[in-house]
């Protein structure tokens, strides 16, 4: 029996070496789950975040463009993506034109304005 005894004392050895690395390999592919998992929910809120910051820049230059006297901003489109403007559309007279650009560069957060808006015949 004592042989018997000293071979399972001389197993149970590794296989508590064993079950401790089993256990550790578990924890640390654990973590790291856990960790890509974080990682790409703040990778997802990140662009979510800055679509939020881009719609509420484009509905402050399009609330100044309706403000604007001289300036009929019913048919401007304003597009925002990182602080770039794009205004759209049309107006009725080359006037209003450089009004729009003017506004939208006078809006905080706004740091370069495209204007794409054309003239067209008066609205009905």
């Amino acid at each position: 029996m004592d042989s018997l005894t000293s071979m399972n004392a001389s197993y149970r050895i590794p296989r508590t070496v064993v079950v401790a690395m089993l256990l550790t390999l578990t924890t640390h592919a654990f973590a790291q789950t856990q960790g890509a998992a974080t990682g790409s929910m703040a990778a997802a809120s990140a662009p979510s975040s800055a679509k939020a910051a881009d719609r509420k820049l484009a509905h402050r230059v399009a609330s100044r463009l309706a403000r604007t006297r001289g300036l009929n901003a019913a048919r401007i489109l304003v597009k925002a993506r990182d602080g770039q403007i794009t205004l759209s559309g049309s107006v009725s007279d080359s006037e209003q034109i450089p009004l729009a650009a003017d506004a939208a560069r006078q809006v905080d957060g706004v740091i370069h304005v495209e204007n794409r808006i054309r003239v067209s015949g008066a609205s009905l």
